[in-house]
């Protein structure tokens, strides 16, 4: 089973449905991706060779956005600076209410456990 960017890929499944699975990317980019490094719609990940796998990884990685685990750790970075200053965003992300203006009166009816070490 090749990895690519921390993904694995499943070697029965079609070749673009799994990149799409990599944290980032869309259906569209891994249709792009998959053409450009030579495969086509009904390629699976058995048919995906070691140096294929680098080739599609190499081709994920020169898009100027961050992929995977970058994406991840910049997202939480966003949300943890937000925290830290203690913004109205930061105290919803940080209570687990809605942030972007839902309402909570009808939705969002679970209440959030309570976090003792909130600051």
């Amino acid at each position: 089973m090749p990895y690519i960017i921390g993904t694995s890929i499943p070697e029965d499944k079609v070749l673009v449905q799994s990149i799409a699975h990599i944290y980032g990317l869309g259906l569209s980019q891994s249709k792009n991706l998959c053409k450009k490094a030579g495969f086509g719609s009904d390629s699976r990940g058995k048919d995906v060779s070691f140096f294929k796998g680098k080739m599609i990884e190499n081709l994920a990685e020169a898009t100027p956005l961050p992929l995977g685990a970058d994406l991840r750790r910049f997202q939480n970075d966003k949300i943890r600076r937000l925290c830290v200053l203690s913004t109205y965003r930061g105290s919803r992300h940080r209570k687990g209410l809605p942030v972007r203006g839902q309402r909570t009166h009808t939705n969002a009816k679970k209440r959030p456990l309570l976090k003792l070490n909130v600051n």
